[in-house]
């Protein structure tokens, strides 16, 4: 038999009968786990998916049936209508319960404190139910139940009977918040947490106006903000952190301003006591500040706008309520100076581990300078004489600008520009360099020994910018500050001049006329010195303020000059100002000489922070 007469064998029957029976037992089996899918979506269970291993099935259909897509069941997280119905009528019971001993106490078959007592009871065998019940939807309606019965009891036995003290009220509250707390963290159920937060904040308040019981709610306020803060970083629940962190602010705020009240503290207010409203209000800045600090060490991670908004809340509401409580009492300034000041030469510190030039750091470095300015500069004038707090701060303010041109932070060139206004401020030499100017008899006294060393502080601080200039990234980030500085700079020469002048052409008090004429011709000078400048040194920008001075040089002259003028003093002014008119526009437009230009060393890295 040749080859071409042989055929293929037919396919048995058989095997189509084993292909269709494969086909139709897939088909069975995605029935039953579509079946059990809508079963334990009833019963609020995610049922665990198994590939069928039926006997006789081959490899491709396993294939086919485990890429069967799931079955999309959008009421899945919805629990069962009767089971919800159900568990609000144990929630009712529960209520029941607790009414029910309301009505013993009102009939007086049980004693008021036992009823509280027992109320308590109550309320705390359902939270305690409520952490073993087997599924969470149980467990939120008991935690709920227990909410709805802990946290009036509290309030009307304290506020409304006088049962309970306020001391006793605050722990039971307390204690009542933690136990909810902790089941709604064993539990992970938040909407528990934070109905329990907000109950027991409302109710502190409640206590605390009908009793007129401040500290020991405020005590309260403070646990519990401290302890949502690091619950938080546990759980995530940033939000949590918001109302307990308002709620501490505010209580310190309420006792702060009842213990520096003006004429003394209300009568029905006796029991606040001064030593311990400040203790309260710095123990709010300790504990917040510091919980930043060491959880930025132990994480380092970067601040976030909780930890800035509510660093900025308790310096504005704790420290500076001590401060005024302090101010009211007479005592306890110099221990917040000395604390302060303490704080911002720790801060200082604290910034150091945080001065490496990485992006992750260069936040926690800008927050803890920024304490350390804040810091420093509420406790230095508080703890030292003014003259002394002029000279540190000035010398801080140098320290600063050489510190951040070496190191390219912008805040700290910021910083440097806040301690040398600080120093001009407290050593007198703003307000004396605005007599020189403005006052109609001139400066009577010399510029103090604290005014120069501010004056001679901030010359040097601007040179030293012109001389290290930074590069051009921090240069358009700061050129205000050092318009402002090197205008500073020079109004404060300025009125030294015109205190020489002076001082060589009158030993007592100067005639009007000549007084203006002194005046105008110094401003005449800082105009030409100021344009000179701008030409000369174009990185301080002084050029811009060259016009702004020969207007005010002019205002000045017609409201000063023409009225008490004599006319030797008016030629003499009218020369002053007329050769700036001429000289200072000139001096704008003659090109730069070379090297003056505004480029940066090429070899500084660009560090912006």
């Amino acid at each position: 038999m040749s080859t071409a007469e042989v055929f293929p064998p037919e396919r048995p029957q058989a095997e189509g009968l084993s292909s269709a029976l494969e086909l139709r037992l897939a088909s069975l089996a995605e029935i039953v786990t579509r079946l059990e899918t809508r079963v334990a979506a009833l019963e609020g269970t995610a049922p665990e998916r198994a590939l069928p291993a039926a006997v006789g099935s081959t490899p491709e259909v396993l294939v086919a049936f485990s890429a069967t897509p799931p079955v999309a069941l959008p009421a899945a997280d919805l629990p069962n209508p009767v089971r919800l119905m159900g568990l609000i009528g144990r929630t009712c019971l529960i209520l029941g319960g607790a009414t029910f001993i309301r009505a013993l106490v009102d009939a007086g078959t049980i004693h008021r404190g036992w009823g509280v007592a027992l109320g308590l009871a109550f309320a705390i065998t359902w939270a305690l139910l409520a952490d073993r019940a087997k599924q969470s939807l149980d467990s939120a309606f008991h935690a709920l139940a227990s909410i709805l019965i802990a946290y009036p009891l509290i309030v009307e036995s304290t506020a409304r009977f006088g049962i309970l003290e306020p001391s006793l009220a605050a722990f039971l509250l307390l204690a009542v918040t933690c136990l909810h707390g902790v089941v709604a963290w064993r539990r992970n159920l938040q909407p528990i947490i934070w109905l329990a937060t907000l109950t027991s904040l409302g109710s502190g308040f409640a206590v605390m106006a009908g009793r007129r019981a401040i500290e020991p709610f405020l005590a309260v306020f403070l646990i519990l903000g401290i302890g949502a803060l690091w619950a938080t970083y546990g759980r995530r629940w940033h939000g949590l952190r918001w109302p307990t962190a308002l709620a501490a602010n505010l209580g310190v705020l309420i006792l702060t301003s009842l213990a520096a009240w003006p004429g003394g503290i209300p009568e029905i207010y006796r029991g606040i006591s001064s030593e311990r409203a400040m203790l309260f209000a710095l123990a709010l800045v300790v504990l917040y500040i510091g919980s930043f600090a060491i959880r930025m060490f132990q994480q380092q991670r970067v601040v976030n706008a909780f930890e800035k908004v509510q660093t900025i809340l308790v310096l504005l509401v704790g420290f500076g309520g001590a401060f005024r409580v302090a101010l009211a009492s007479g005592s306890g300034t110099g221990v917040l100076g000395a604390g302060a000041s303490v704080a911002g030469l720790g801060c200082y510190a604290t910034a150091l581990r945080f001065a490496e030039e990485h992006e992750e750091t260069r936040a926690n470095f800008n927050f803890f300078t920024f304490l350390a300015l804040i810091f420093l500069l509420l406790g230095g004038p508080i703890l030292l004489p003014a003259p002394v707090f002029a000279a540190l701060s000035g010398a801080l303010g140098l320290g600063m600008m050489m510190v951040g041109l070496r190191m390219q932070r912008t805040v700290l060139l910021l910083q440097s520009g806040a301690f040398l206004l600080a120093a001009g401020v407290t050593s007198g030499l703003v307000g004396w360099s605005f007599r020189a100017f403005l006052a109609p008899g001139g400066v009577g006294s010399p510029l103090p020994l604290s005014g120069f060393l501010s004056l001679a502080f901030l010359m040097t601080a601007v040179a030293w910018f012109q001389l290290h200039r930074p590069s051009d990234t921090i240069i358009r980030k700061v050129r205000p500050l050092i318009l402002f500085l090197g205008a500073a700079g020079t109004a404060g020469a300025g009125a030294l001049l015109v205190r020489a002048c002076v001082g060589l052409l009158a030993s007592g008090t100067l005639e009007a006329d000549l007084l203006a004429a002194i005046r105008t011709g110094v401003l005449s000078l800082l105009a030409i010195v100021m344009a000179w400048f701008g030409r000369r040194m174009p990185i301080l920008q002084l050029r811009w303020l060259v016009y702004p001075m020969l207007i005010v040089t002019a205002l000045k002259f017609l409201f000063e000059d023409l009225p008490v003028g004599r006319p030797l003093t008016l030629f003499l002014g009218f020369m002053c100002y007329g050769a700036t008119l001429m000289l200072a526009p000139r001096l704008l437009k003659t090109p730069a000489p070379p090297g003056g230009d505004n480029h940066s060393n090429a070899s500084i890295p660009e560090v912006d922070s």
